[in-house]
């Protein structure tokens, strides 16, 4: 019988929901939403690691009628890993797919290094304990090469954002950007600038000829 859940209700790990702290900081010059906001997105993996998680566990997305999203879990003759095999391979992920990786600075042949070794442990580790994982039919075995590909694949990703501090680069050219806007652009539109041009616009005068264009 298939089950339908949210990201606030999975019944495999337990009922959660995230809740954004406030933000009782206002936004200044030295201080800007934006910027602060683009740095989350950046390196925020958590998203990421949800998505990995659906996949493991081979959910389907669907929508209801407002459009919201939700997931189906298959029927248990469809699932690949189960429980435990799909913890250990997020617990991977974790050490790998994190800011301290991004926020490095590693060489390519480096990275190649790193992923190779990666690769060789990822199967080992799998093919060592593919029962106790799930993988315990030849049907679930024949994935077993692609979950290695993809899993060291995502981790390949994850280091090449850190080839030659390429992340951190780009964060603090962003930086740049954003401070260098004066504060209050985000609000010019219509001849406003931060809230603006109308309050000084010259009064019409008849004894002022430089008031009479507008």
């Amino acid at each position: 019988m298939n089950t339908l859940y949210d990201e606030t209700t999975n019944p495999n790990r337990g009922n959660y929901e995230y809740i954004d702290e406030p933000n009782y900081n206002a936004p200044t010059f030295f201080r800007n939403e934006d910027q602060e906001n683009l740095i989350r997105w950046q390196l925020d993996i958590h998203e990421e690691l949800e998505r990995i998680e659906h996949l493991l566990r081979k959910h389907i997305p669907k929508s209801d009628k407002k459009g919201r999203i939700y997931f189906v879990a298959p029927e248990e003759k469809d699932q690949i890993l189960n429980e435990t095999g799909i913890n250990e391979i997020l617990n991977l992920l974790a050490w790998y797919l994190n800011k301290n990786i991004l926020l490095s600075n590693f060489k390519e042949e480096e990275i190649r290094i790193r992923c190779k070794q990666f690769h060789d442990y990822l199967t080992d580790f799998i093919f060592n304990n593919y029962q106790k994982f799930g993988l315990n039919t030849k049907e679930k075995m024949k994935h077993y090469p692609m979950i290695v590909m993809n899993i060291t694949n995502t981790v390949e990703a994850s280091y090449n954002r850190a080839l030659s501090g390429g992340e951190r680069n780009s964060l603090r050219t962003a930086r740049s950007v954003v401070q260098s806007e004066p504060l209050g652009m985000g609000n010019m539109g219509m001849g406003n600038y931060g809230g603006g041009l109308n309050q000084t616009q010259k009064k019409f005068s008849l004894f002022k000829p430089t008031s009479w264009i507008k």
